[in-house]
């Protein structure tokens, strides 16, 4: 991996004006989220603002009093010296209480506002449409607004209040200092500034770092997760690839870290520098307070006053400064947030519920789509009716776009150029619940939810069916009905070992399962099945294959054995995704072509 002395130096920085609005949509989001809670943060922060200053004033005071009952010894002044001391043991409590409930109300606005954002990127995501959500940078976009989904909002808006507390605090130390010398508050104004400056370069920096790196994590992830699941477990040992595998891990690991670490260490040792600069400013100030006491300029009283609030402005400044620096870091990662929000969702689809030619089918009119990043086209020119109870097989080797074609149909894509017609409507005009309602499917791959049995069944319906007997009756429809029996809970069983009580099954019992979802959609008039007897025995295999040809409805099946094929009405053989050869099984023997030689060289393996 090539190391370079700034890497992803080339990743922009969003501007003052992008980033001021993200601040303000920040803000509007936690109001939206928590407005009560808001104000109550907001009023906790004005008065622990102001409660600084006023300990300091109530500290001159006490000291005054003191002096004052030395040189009188009346009663009046001790007691007076009394009181005050009390009122600021008053303001002081009152400030750690502040302090105490402040962090409780904090730490609710971080649930709430953590669950908000995180269902802001949900939502988003949801929207988009199949071929967006599969491009790599829209994945990329995805990992990087999650990664901070909760903490830098939080930290964004928490630190607005803080900077605002600490502004706030300044102005009150200003308005006393300035009773000293307009200089005195121009020390603490300027003190802090050059290690601010250098502490927004390196959060730039920081921020392109911690981005750019986001497909080496990535990497790092699947690595870890090769090392420690059950599934890839049997592989791993089998062909002794641990050393390999902890190899890279451990490779990525040492970039990463190296990169990080010269960062963290260019930071540090120019904020050490810094750092002394402003306590060296802040040190003259303290002395010339000291100076104008001994030369009787100023009382003990105010001298006192007058070194703690130098001492507390400077933290306070120091602090404000962090604050904006670490707001303004914030800002950058939230950018990843609002880029993921401003995504285009995809093509936009119509409402219509039904067809201007009912009972039409599908009709492909020379349609053809390209992935992103490949130059052969997935689907090149392909044009195809398939009539209402049409049987029809599609084959053709991996890569030839057979999956790609069921996706188009079905609406989850749309194509480069050509149309998608169901009874004569684009299907870019239909309304989507209404398109998918109009077909079942079992997907290849399929999914494995770590859910229950009747749930893994109940998403062919997105878990709105809940009644047994239907689930029941998937299941045997989809030949999994046997393997439901045999459980020790039955529907209720879960499945996946990440549950202490749960179930693992094999790889034919989890394709059952797929197929009694797509048999679990009775209202669909159109059943895709992308090998659906792939890990399936014999037995079970030809229990679909005579389900698939008893059913009215129009039934679209993927294979690779051609076998399976035998009693379509239609097959189509495809190629670097053109149709090459087209017909009924015993006319494509008979044309003696590519699909003739296909299934001579299936049948040998039978024959040997």
């Amino acid at each position: 991996m090539a190391k370079t002395e700034h890497p992803f130096a080339d990743i922009p920085v969003p501007g003052l004006k992008e980033g001021l609005g993200h601040g303000a949509r920040a803000m509007a989001l936690v109001w939206r989220t928590a407005p009560k809670l808001t104000l109550a943060i907001g009023t906790a922060t004005i008065l622990l603002a102001v409660a600084p200053a006023l300990a300091a004033y109530i500290a001159k005071l006490i000291i005054d009093a003191i002096l004052a009952a030395i040189e009188s010894g009346t009663q009046a002044d001790r007691v007076e010296a009394l009181i005050w001391t009390g009122v600021e043991a008053m303001v002081l409590g009152g400030m750690l209480a502040l302090r105490r409930l402040l962090t409780f109300l904090k730490r609710i606005l971080h649930a709430q506002l953590g669950y908000a954002v995180s269902r802001l990127i949900f939502d988003k995501t949801l929207r988009l449409d199949l071929q967006t959500i599969e491009l790599a940078d829209v994945q990329q976009q995805i990992i990087l607004a999650r990664q901070h989904a909760a903490a830098r909002p939080y930290g964004l808006v928490t630190r607005i209040f803080e900077a605002g507390q600490y502004a706030l605090t300044i102005v009150t130390f200003a308005a006393v200092l300035w009773t000293f010398s307009p200089l005195a508050v121009l020390i603490v104004l300027l003190g802090g500034l050059p290690l601010f400056a250098s502490e927004l370069r390196f959060s730039a920096d920081a921020f392109r770092f911690y981005t750019g790196r986001t497909p080496e994590m990535r990497r790092r992830n699947y690595l870890e997760t090769l090392m420690t699941s059950e599934t890839a477990a049997v592989e791993r040992i089998h062909a002794g690839s641990n050393e390999a595998i902890s190899s890279r891990h451990a490779g990525l690991f040492d970039w990463l870290f190296g990169e990080d670490r010269k960062l963290q260490s260019r930071r540090t040792a120019i904020g050490m520098a810094l750092i002394v600069v402003s306590s060296a400013i802040f040190m003259g100030g303290k002395v010339w307070v000291v100076w104008a006491t001994v030369t009787g300029s100023i009382t003990l009283g105010l001298m006192t006053m007058y070194a703690a609030l130098l001492k507390q402005g400077q933290n306070t400044m120091t602090s404000l400064l962090a604050t904006i620096g670490g707001g303004y870091e914030d800002l950058l990662y939230m950018s990843n947030l609002y880029a993921l929000l401003a995504l285009t969702e995809g093509t936009s689809r119509g409402t219509a519920t039904e067809g201007p030619q009912p009972g039409d089918g599908y009709r492909l009119e020379s349609i053809a789509l390209t992935y992103p990043n490949t130059k052969r086209p997935a689907l090149d020119g392909v044009s195809l009716h398939i009539p209402p109870g049409t049987k029809l097989g599609i084959v053709g080797a991996n890569g030839s776009g057979k999956t790609t074609l069921v996706k188009l149909l079905m609406g989850l894509y749309v194509p480069d150029s050509g149309r998608v017609l169901l009874d004569g409507l684009d299907v870019r005009d239909w309304d989507p619940v209404a398109l998918h309602a109009r077909t079942a499917a079992l997907f290849q791959p399929f999914q494995r939810y770590n859910l229950t049995v009747g749930e893994n069944i109940a998403m062919g319906e997105g878990l709105r069916v809940t009644d047994s007997g239907k689930l029941l009756e998937a299941a045997r429809k989809g030949l999994a009905l046997p393997i439901i029996e045999d459980l020790p809970e039955g529907l209720d069983t879960k499945l996946s070992r990440q549950f202490l009580d749960g179930r693992e099954l094999s790889g034919g019992q989890w394709q059952r399962l797929a197929l009694s979802r797509a048999m679990l959609r009775e209202g669909a008039d159109t059943l895709i099945l992308d090998e659906p007897t792939a890990a399936l025995d014999p037995e079970a295999e030809a229990a679909i294959l005579e389900a698939t040809g008893e059913t009215q409805r129009t039934v679209i099946l993927i294979s690779h054995r051609l076998s399976n094929l035998k009693h379509a009405d239609h097959i189509i053989l495809l190629d670097k995704g053109r149709i090459v050869e087209q017909g009924t099984h015993d006319a494509l023997l008979a044309a003696d072509g590519r699909y003739r030689a296909m299934f001579d060289k299936q049948a040998e393996f039978y024959r040997e």
